[in-house]
Formats: C-alpha cells, structure tokens, sequence
C-alpha cells in the first residue's frame, strides 16, 4: 500500500488568535454653530426670556471682544446684552442706526417703530426732489462774469478803505 501525504493542518501549541470585533461608529452631529457656550450667551438669553423679548436661541448671542453679546434680527436690526441692560441697534431709512436701552418688548417695537418713520436727516447731506430744485432755482439769480467782476472790484475797494477796529483794553 502507498502511504499518502496528508493536507490537514496539525494543530499547533500556540493559542489561537480571534479576530476582535469591530467596535461601533460614534453618531456625530455635523458642526453647525460654536463649539461651547459662553455665560453671557446663557446670561442674555435668560435675561432676553425675563424681559419678555423675542425668542432667541442661545448660540445666536455672538459674543463681542468688549464683553457684550450681540444678536442680529433678519429686519437689519440688533439687540446687545450688557451689565445695564439692552440696547437696540435699528437702522433708519435715512442710512443712520438708533440707540434705543430696552427693558421690555414694548420698548423694543417702539425702537422699531420710531427708526422706520424717522425723518430727521442724521447729518447727510440732503438731496432735493425735483420740485424743491424748482424752487431753489427760482430763487437764485443770474450773473454774467461782467457782474461778477464788478462785484469783485467794489469788495477789494471797500477793503482798502476800512481800518480795522482797535480792540477794547480791559
């Protein structure tokens, strides 16, 4: 008889090593906002729910370099959180931002309010409608460069003939 070889695996004295299951995969939360919260963000929007004003979520009181903490409304307008108090930011259609100290959201719709109607010009220069141009046109008279030398010519004259008044001693 012919011996024949054999293809089975002898066992060996070492132990066996299983392979260790695979662990889990963590659920992560996509990165949507700041990584912490600050006390003032949880200090304002406490505060903002006190005093009755607009739901705001914490994580939309961005913190300022001064301390404060500072949210931004879709209107434009801005509320900052400070040791006093609130303080409205609200632009105005004349292109300036009012400063309002607000306690409650009456006040704050008020801030509002008042910037929306405003009138006053903040400064600007103001630009004439076509009507108010008519008239300021009516109001001006011409001068052709033979007047206007003439005047020119009466001033330098009336100059050289003044003295300058002497100042009184006490």
């Amino acid at each position: 008889m012919s011996r024949k070889s054999s293809t089975k695996q002898r066992p060996s004295s070492a132990p066996k090593k299983t392979a260790a299951p695979a662990r889990a995969v963590l659920p992560v939360r996509p990165h949507t906002g700041p990584e912490f919260i600050t006390e003032h963000q949880i200090r304002a929007a406490y505060a903002a729910r006190l005093a009755e004003l607009p739901l705001i979520p914490i994580t939309a009181w961005q913190p300022q370099p001064d301390g404060t903490v500072r949210a931004h409304f879709p209107t434009g307008a801005s509320l900052t959180h400070t040791p006093t108090g609130f303080h409205a930011l609200t632009p105005c259609p004349q292109g300036a931002v009012h400063h309002d100290h607000i306690t409650t959201s009456h006040d704050l719709h008020a801030a509002a309010t008042a910037a929306a109607h405003c009138t006053q010009l903040h400064g600007r220069p103001r630009t004439l409608t076509l009507a108010q141009a008519a008239t300021t046109t009516a109001d001006t008279q011409a001068l052709t460069c033979s007047d206007i030398d003439t005047g020119l010519a009466n001033r330098a004259a009336s100059v050289e003939t003044e003295k300058p008044k002497e100042h009184p001693q006490p």
